[in-house]
């Protein structure tokens, strides 16, 4: 009965008359269904036909593939010698099946930091990042993408030789991504040096030391900021996270190509990397004079007195240099001795009652954009007294 059925037929009911409608059966010629399918296969691949070499005459059959066989070797001898563009200006690259091992083994080796140290190889994903890149005169060797409207986005950029172009599937992209959606395209560039780093306008007389910041959203924050202020150059202490790892490299959003960029110092080496008459500040939540933890309890904090960030006159200065150290570990004993040598301060951000700190990205902008601040507008009345001069 669940199946609504349109009359029931009851044994004892033999003289019911049921008004059923009979259903037509139509009987299909096998021969219809065989055209039918030849139709469909003729429908999926119209132009094969049109394509099909054989039909033709041999003089145009021979002609056509005198014409492959050019294009295909005028496409190994740009390819042999890295050109980025053929004749007509097209892009030139090469379409690998899944799977191939040029990809691979490239990729597997930029994932590992030993690797790209060796190589001196950086991996970059996404095509903004692939033009930061290209706009500050950085070495790009590799281009891996899925979709050609990203590789149109990069063109206008692109140099003319010394790029190799792949194109894979997109599921292969995803599958080296270390984000959860891929933009479908990676840049692997010659991983550029401090010293020839183009910084595209005049820096201040500032640089950051970054003491065992080991979270990497945290060191691109201040990479980030950096760029942002106009640092002169940031130093890294040895043991803070590798400055070329991915998720540094895509939280600093390209300031990578834009700052000078020291790794792995020494303390024993930091003094040769700081100027001679620069300032040294510590951006230090501890406000107590006299360190009572148990790890440190030997050092003392009477040379280093505590003041807040906005009290100190920046402008009257030669040069400053920040000390930030990292929130797992803090700033470090060597940070203290380094600053009490040089007669350094310690800076504090006050902050509302309840809250103990700010995270290092946010602490580092407050007080290197007050020193910014403090210097444009020393900069700005130093300019307007000198035409006053002039005038007078």
């Amino acid at each position: 009965m669940h199946r609504n059925p349109s009359k029931v037929l009851l044994p004892f009911e033999a003289n019911s008359k049921s008004n059923l409608k009979k259903e037509k059966i139509i009987d299909l010629d096998p021969t219809i269904l065989s055209k039918g399918k030849q139709n469909e296969d003729a429908a999926k691949e119209p132009n094969t036909a049109k394509l099909d070499i054989t039909s033709l005459s041999p003089e145009k059959s021979l002609q056509l593939k005198q014409q492959r066989k050019e294009k295909l070797k005028k496409q190994k001898f740009y390819l042999s010698q890295q050109k980025v563009f053929d004749d007509n200006g097209n892009v030139i690259y090469e379409k690998l099946k899944e799977n191939d091992p040029r990809v691979s083994t490239l990729l597997t080796k930029l994932k590992s930091k030993k690797e790209r140290l060796r190589s001196s190889q950086t991996l970059v994903e996404g095509w903004r990042l692939i033009v930061d890149g290209l706009e500050a005169k950085c070495k790009l060797k590799y281009v891996i993408f899925s979709r050609t409207a990203d590789l149109n986005k990069l063109r206008p950029f692109l140099p003319k030789t010394g790029v190799m172009l792949y194109k894979i599937p997109y599921k292969e992209v995803q599958l080296w991504s270390d984000v959860e959606t891929s933009p479908g395209i990676f840049g692997v560039f010659q991983t550029p040096s401090a010293e020839n780093v183009q910084v595209l306008s005049r820096p201040l007389p500032l640089q950051l030391v970054c003491d065992n910041i080991r979270i990497p959203g945290n060191l691109g924050a201040i990479l980030r900021v950096a760029v942002g202020v106009g640092c002169e150059k940031i130093l890294l202490t040895k043991g803070c996270v590798d400055v070329w790892d991915p998720k540094v490299i895509r939280s600093a959003a390209g300031a990578h190509f834009r700052l000078p960029i020291y790794h792995s110092i020494e303390w024993s080496d930091m003094s040769s990397h700081l100027e001679k008459n620069t300032s040294i500040f510590i951006a230090d939540s501890n406000t107590n004079t006299v360190d009572t933890s148990e790890e440190n309890h030997s050092l003392e904090l009477n040379d280093l007195p505590v003041l807040p960030y906005y009290s100190i006159d920046f402008s009257s200065l030669n040069h400053t240099t920040l000390i930030l150290g990292g929130e797992t570990e803090g700033i470090s004993e060597e940070s203290y001795s380094l600053a009490a040598n040089k007669n350094g301060l310690r800076l504090n951000i006050p902050l509302q009652r309840g809250v103990d700190s700010l995270n290092s990205g946010m602490a580092i902008a407050v007080i290197a954009f007050e020193i910014r601040k403090q210097l444009i507008q020393f900069w700005s009345k130093q300019k307007l007294e000198n035409q006053m001069v002039q005038v007078t």
